[in-house]
């Protein structure tokens, strides 16, 4: 039922026109668009939060940027970084994990650690409701880079504002593969 219901609400919204077959993979009549300045402007503030939510360890913070305060974050390691980790934890470790950096600031033993994610400049793109947002950063404790990656954003714009409904970065081990700024 919920399926024939979106079908009916995705070809109301059509034209007849619009309706006739396109190419292969493509939905005749909807173009993809980069977003409106101020959406792309709010989404960098949320990062800009993201940012100083963990360098305070606020969990609560952070919190408030995901919709409905549900943190949804995982992470897909390298082969060799997943093996290292592996072996320090003796565990198999799973090629995409639920785990992110709110379980460390969140960690007693970390409180006295200074904790940063450096984001690097972002890729946007939107429609003025749901967005991604793409980039790479750098995960530092004490100023030391521990690992570092790409980092996904799913957001979704709430009543409330822009919030973040899922979260995904890889990650390299700094230890076995040193960042240089030109890997990926």
């Amino acid at each position: 039922m919920k399926a024939q219901k979106f079908a009916l609400i995705f070809a109301a919204a059509l034209t007849p026109a619009q309706l006739q077959a396109g190419p292969a993979g493509t939905v005749p009549g909807v173009a993809m668009i980069q977003g409106a300045q101020d959406d792309i402007t709010l989404i960098k503030q949320v990062m800009g939060s993201f940012d100083a939510a963990i360098k305070a360890k606020d969990v609560a913070a952070l919190r408030a940027l995901f919709y409905e305060g549900k943190i949804v974050w995982r992470a897909t390691g390298h082969p060799q970084s997943r093996a290292e980790i592996g072996r320090l934890e003796s565990r198999t470790v799973p090629i995409v994990e639920d785990i992110g950096a709110h379980q460390l600031i969140a960690n007693p033993a970390l409180t006295a650690f200074r904790l940063e994610e450096v984001l690097g400049e972002p890729t946007i793109r939107t429609d003025g409701q749901l967005a991604t947002v793409t980039f790479s950063y750098r995960f530092l404790a004490q100023g030391q880079i521990q690992n570092w990656g790409e980092e996904s954003w799913q957001m979704a714009k709430a009543a409330d504002g822009w919030k973040i409904v899922h979260l995904m970065f890889s990650y390299h081990l700094e230890q076995l593969n040193p960042y240089t700024g030109d890997n990926k």
